[in-house]
């Protein structure tokens, strides 16, 4: 496993999950399928997955989601149940407590919920239609004689009483058992029922899209930063959506410092992420590839965990990503500031064979870059950057165009002193670095 492999460490995509407002499962169930989700690469399943997320939307009642609250994940019980194990009263309440909300979900119209009704009347004996359970005397007459025969306080009489539930709970489970997958498919398709209506409401609450999937193409229109757009927003301010597409090539990007270069392609990532495990994606309108992997590099470069250094973590997450490259791997490949922990000779050095490499094995990837020079048969696009009237905006967020335009030209944007004056560096100093 590498870290820059956003597949194989998807820990941190399910954390952005977890933790994003408006994600809001039901159930522990619900959160052990989002875990257990796995990244999609065939179209069909992505397709089927957003054609459950509609239908279960459709069919979500008030009941359907109060049901779902209600919903424990009692996969171990199960488990017990299924090896042959004694089940107590504990567990048989949970089975029983399954039953009831699988039964109903079902009736609202989620018929790929077994049938599991036929538990619910074995563990509903008197049908009270109660969300309680006990050993019921009509489970065996002879149990309910002793009971009524339970005058005065008795050891004997109570170990009697107990040794007959204890037949009865030994006749549950083997009546039981023969429910145990239903229960099981039961419990996992009610924690996808809950998972499902959780991203269609994220998708919702941000507006996300289903996008088309393609063979050959990735388009956006409208692509945004959840994170970011959510965090300008808190502020007062306004997000500025970009508009992009890309084949199975390298797209180089420059642009100013703060001209949003590394939210691109955190951008990106952060939609083929979520479009291969099956949530809709932050744009107005979205056509996109599938790919075997996503490989992002950039950050702060440091891996304290296997003790390098920045550059150290850097080279080997290139080596990771040739060697990708060269087994002929459908990898989508970003790398922000490539190079960046090394001095400018060498940076561009490595920046150009990598570029060069991308482009020749027709990997779709973006590189962002500082350094100028960088020689190519290979697409470039730049942020727009300041905008002519930066001084008479304001605020920083009024000063950039953020949006995207293609561009022949070699040598990045030269405007970092520009961008120092407006947001207020001493003069004293800036005419010292001019000069």
């Amino acid at each position: 496993m590498n870290k820059c492999s956003l597949k194989n460490n998807s820990r941190d995509f399910f954390g952005f999950i977890l933790a994003a407002e408006g994600f809001n499962l039901h159930s522990a169930v619900g959160r052990r399928m989002l875990v257990d989700s796995h990244f999609m690469t065939d179209r069909q399943e992505i397709l089927e997955e957003y054609d459950a997320m509609h239908s279960a939307a459709d069919r979500a009642t008030d009941a359907v989601r109060h049901a779902l609250c209600e919903l424990q994940d009692i996969a171990g019980t199960l488990a017990s149940l299924e090896n042959g194990t004694i089940i107590d009263d504990v567990q048989l309440f949970e089975i029983k407590h399954l039953a009831r909300i699988a039964v109903s979900v079902r009736n609202a119209g989620f018929t790929s919920i077994p049938d599991v009704g036929r538990v619910v009347e074995i563990l509903d004996p008197d049908n009270d239609d109660v969300d309680t359970f006990y050993i019921y005397d009509s489970y065996s007459s002879e149990l309910a004689a002793a009971r009524r025969a339970m005058t005065e306080p008795s050891a004997e009489r109570y170990a009697e009483i107990a040794r007959i539930e204890d037949e009865v709970r030994i006749r549950l489970a083997e009546e039981l058992i023969h429910f145990a997958n239903p229960l099981k498919t039961a419990l996992t398709e009610l924690g996808m029922t809950d998972l499902r209506l959780a991203k269609t409401d994220f998708a919702k609450s941000e507006g996300l899209v289903r996008p088309e999937i393609s063979d050959d193409k990735c388009t956006f229109t409208g692509l945004f930063n959840i994170d970011v757009r959510r965090s300008l927003r808190l502020r007062g301010m306004k997000y500025q959506p970009v508009d992009i597409s890309f084949g199975r090539t390298l797209t180089l990007v420059t642009g100013m410092n703060m001209g949003g270069k590394s939210v691109l392609l955190k951008s990106l990532a952060t939609a083929q992420m979520l479009c291969q495990y099956g949530f809709y994606v932050p744009a107005a309108k979205a056509e996109m590839m599938l790919f075997e992997d996503v490989l992002m590099t950039g950050g702060d470069g440091e891996n304290a965990k296997d003790g390098l250094s920045s550059f150290a973590a850097e080279i080997c997450d290139m080596d990771y990503i040739v060697k990708a490259v060269r087994a002929g791997s459908r990898i989508f490949v970003l790398e922000d500031e490539l190079a960046r922990t090394t001095n400018p000779f060498e940076g561009r050095k490595i920046v150009n064979g990598m570029a060069r490499l991308m482009a020749e094995r027709n990997v779709a990837s973006f590189i962002t870059t500082h350094f100028d020079g960088i020689e190519g048969d290979f697409r470039r696009i730049r942020v727009r950057g300041l905008r002519q009237d930066a001084e008479a905006n304001g605020t920083i967020d009024g000063m950039i165009d953020y949006s995207l335009v293609e561009t022949s030209d070699s040598d990045v944007p030269h405007e970092a002193l520009r961008v120092a004056r407006l947001l207020g560096a001493d003069e004293e100093l800036l005419e010292m670095i001019n000069n």
